[in-house]
């Protein structure tokens, strides 16, 4: 049996192309019931444009359908040709499931295009999952779950070490019984993106203000397409989580000038947030690495409230991560630093008044 996009349930922001629909960014996924011994899904992917250590990668969780889903996904499938025939699926005896498909690896990077599902039993109807929250991140690498599975001074960035089934993000929404949307990219920035110690000017070519407004800017732009601007009825977020700033860092270096340049940008993406949705509590983090820039993000909430005092928005400071944690690739947070941040993070939101 043939199953079509609109059969699925969908999460996270997804892009439709000649029939095609994109869900690149991370942890956006398609979940569905079914009876029978086997599902394969067909995965359009651009391998042409990546190295091995830059391919997209899916995870695939698979459950009773009276069960809740693992935390972490059952098993890893790599995106490594163009389409690609992906078994979700296989029992010699007809089983009832439930399955999710996630995207684990990051928009920068391979993408996941679903063409297609072929089952050898009959669709069921799926569960219905009452969530207690809606939340939405914008963030970077940290909220990516980028590097989880490496090491530190041992491994650099590869997308089958990079985990959003690990992330902060995806476990605070699991404890809270939430929804989620997320908007994130390794190494962006609000004024530039991550840049050498060496380097003078910033490299502002992609910035989360000139990202977040948009469905899928990247795969827009890679389809040769105008990007679509994201349609806010779709996702009515009660949280906006902003976690920017890291890779500010990088370049603003404790200068004046380039620090208050990022104050005022980070403002105005503040009130770009607001605008689109006015009914949502805001939450501005920052600090598992580096805590340079957070009286920045301190001082622009505050502009911020003096010109739209009824806003429900606060700051919160995660702390420095710990060796005694480990450290996984590049310096990124570990899987223990990315438990204790969604433990501090869900505590926030249910304290939030």
């Amino acid at each position: 049996m043939n199953i079509n996009k609109e059969q699925l349930t969908w999460k996270g922001r997804c892009l439709d192309s000649d029939g095609i629909r994109f869900f690149n960014w991370t942890a956006s996924s398609f979940e569905f019931a079914f009876t029978g011994k086997k599902a394969v899904a067909k995965i359009i992917s651009d391998p042409e444009n990546w190295n091995k250590e830059n391919l997209g990668w899916i995870g695939v969780f698979i459950s009773d359908l009276d069960k809740d889903f693992n935390l972490q996904a059952d098993n890893r499938i790599e995106l490594s040709k163009n389409e690609n025939d992906c078994i979700l699926f296989e029992s010699d005896v007809e089983k009832s499931v439930k399955i999710r498909v996630m995207k684990i690896s990051e928009n920068a990077f391979g993408v996941a295009g679903f063409a297609g599902l072929e089952i050898d039993g009959k669709l069921e109807i799926l569960p219905e999952h009452k969530y207690d929250l809606k939340l939405e991140y914008i963030g970077d690498s940290i909220t990516c779950g980028y590097g989880i599975d490496g090491v530190w001074e041992k491994d650099v960035f590869r997308t089958d070490i990079e985990r959003a089934d690990k992330s902060y993000a995806y476990l605070t929404a699991r404890k809270l019984n939430a929804d989620y949307n997320m908007i994130s990219w390794s190494g962006i920035g609000l004024t530039s993106t991550y840049v050498d110690p060496s380097v003078e000017l910033p490299d502002n070519k992609w910035t989360m203000p000139r990202t977040w407004p948009y469905t899928d800017k990247s795969a827009s732009l890679r389809l040769k397409k105008d990007p679509e601007v994201w349609d806010a009825s779709k996702y009515k977020p009660d949280f906006i989580i902003i976690n920017l700033g890291t890779n500010d860092q990088s370049f603003t270096r404790d200068k004046e000038e380039r620090t208050l340049a990022f104050i005022n940008v980070y403002r105005m993406l503040i009130e770009e947030v607001h605008r689109r949705s006015p009914e949502a509590k805001i939450i501005c983090c920052l600090g598992v690495m580096g805590q340079l820039l957070c009286p920045a993000v301190e001082e622009a909430v505050k502009m911020f409230k003096e010109e739209f005092p009824s806003a429900k928005i606060k700051t919160l400071t995660f702390p420095v991560q710990l060796e005694n944690d480990g450290i996984a690739a590049d310096w990124h947070p570990s899987a223990v630093t990315h438990e204790k941040m969604a433990v501090q993070l869900s505590d926030f939101i249910k304290s939030f008044e």
